[in-house]
This record gives C-alpha cells, sequence and structure tokens, in this order.
C-alpha cells in the first residue's frame, strides 16, 4: 500500500524544543506557595528598583511610571512575570515626548498645588485664604484623578492629553466619594513612610503605590463602565 506523504512523522518527546520559560514562572510552577512567594517578591523587587533607575532623570520620570503601569498590567493581569523585560520594552515602545505630556503634566500640576497650597497657607488675608481654597481644591482634584490618568495612559497611549485628561477628570468627579478617599489614603501613606524612612524607596513603596493606585482606578472604572452602557 503507497504511503502517504503528506501525514507528518511523529515528533519524538525528546528531540522536541523546549518552550521559552521565564525563571520567574519557572519559580511559580514549582508547586510550593513558599517559591511562588519568592517569585512575586523578586519581581516585586526587580521591577521596583527599574523604576527608579529610569526615575533618576526628573524628565524621565513619567515614561517610567508608564512603563511600570504598563508591566503591572501584563505581569498582574495577563500572567506575563518577565517585569523588566515588558518595562524596558513599554519604555521602548512608548512615544517618549506623548508619554511625558500625558502623565507629566498632571505630576507637574501636583507640585504646583502643593507649592500654591504651601505658599498660602501662611497669608491671613481674606484673599490668601480664597486662593488657599482653589488651590487645594484643584489639588485634590489633580490627586484623585492621577490613578486614572495612568490607568489610562497606559491603556490608551494614542488618546490626545486634552481628551485624557477631561475623561480622568470626570471619572474623579463621579467616583468623588468612593476612589477619591482611597487615592488620598494612599498618597499619604506612601508619603509618609518615605518621609519616615526614605530607604523604604528601595524596598517597593513607590510600586506599591502605583499598584494600589492602579487597581482603585480599576474599581473606579468598572463602577462607572455599567452607566456607560446603551
Amino acid at each position: 500500500m503507497p504511503v502517504n506523504s503528506s501525514v507528518n512523522p511523529p515528533v519524538n518527546p525528546l528531540t522536541r524544543p523546549a518552550a521559552r520559560v521565564s525563571p520567574g514562572r519557572l519559580l511559580d510552577r514549582s508547586g510550593t506557595p513558599i517559591m511562588a512567594a519568592l517569585a512575586t517578591t523578586f519581581n516585586f523587587l526587580a521591577l521596583n528598583l527599574a523604576l527608579l533607575i529610569a526615575s533618576l532623570p526628573i524628565i524621565t520620570l513619567p515614561a517610567a511610571v508608564n512603563a511600570a503601569t504598563v508591566a503591572l498590567h501584563r505581569w498582574r493581569d495577563e500572567g506575563e512575570d518577565s517585569v523588566v523585560a515588558e518595562f524596558l520594552a513599554a519604555l521602548r515602545s512608548r512615544p517618549p515626548l506623548r508619554t511625558t505630556v500625558l502623565v507629566g503634566v498632571p505630576l507637574a500640576a501636583t507640585a504646583v498645588g502643593v507649592a500654591e497650597v504651601h505658599h498660602f497657607i501662611r497669608g491671613g488675608s481674606l484673599t490668601d485664604r480664597v486662593y488657599l481654597g482653589l488651590g487645594f481644591g484643584a489639588l485634590l482634584t489633580t490627586l484623585m484623578a492621577m490613578g486614572y490618568v495612568l490607568l489610562l495612559t497606559a491603556r490608551e497611549p494614542a488618546w490626545a492629553p486634552a481628551d485624557l485628561w477631561t475623561v480622568c477628570a470626570g471619572l474623579a468627579i463621579r467616583n468623588f466619594l468612593v476612589t477619591g478617599p482611597l487615592f488620598l489614603i494612599e498618597i499619604a501613606g506612601a508619603t509618609a513612610l518615605t518621609m519616615i524612612d526614605p530607604a523604604l524607596l528601595l524596598l517597593g513603596v513607590p510600586l506599591l503605590l502605583l499598584q494600589l493606585m492602579r487597581l482603585t482606578a480599576q474599581f473606579g472604572l468598572r463602577r462607572v463602565e455599567p452607566k456607560q452602557a446603551p
């Protein structure tokens, strides 16, 4: 009987090329909770260190924060645990100028708001009190919208800056009593820890803050999305 040449011969499992598996995934698949915890800790500290190093030049802070947010999404939501590789890939692939504008302008607005509040809080005139109230309100709104800025910039890097900021401000207002206090607590807690001991920066405070703000923003989006459905 003639042999059908179109049928592929069986593949010897001993000679089959092995799939590429990252070290962190090998630890996760070890079957022990201790090794899985060690893998998570290693990824967390490695990504936090990459974020700190990339943020050393202040001008690169927005791009570094955006890349860390993308890496966190790929790791925690999609299971891709090559966190440093994902961080570097996001850092290279995202347009630096657009990312700097999208994330850097709200960060700069936060710094300006803090400086204004610090300046007017020392004044005793009625004008100073009015400016203090306006500056404090603008600062709170910016802080409560920052988590949405970080999340949506990572998800939708092609959005126009004005559109993204408008959407984020709207989300902050609609979730004012829900995610607003959570964002403020997270930022205040991370700031207090850093002021108590700056060495905690190396132990993951920046990345922990970023992850908490990302989760809070996701929660706020889930609250709003059903209401926007037709």
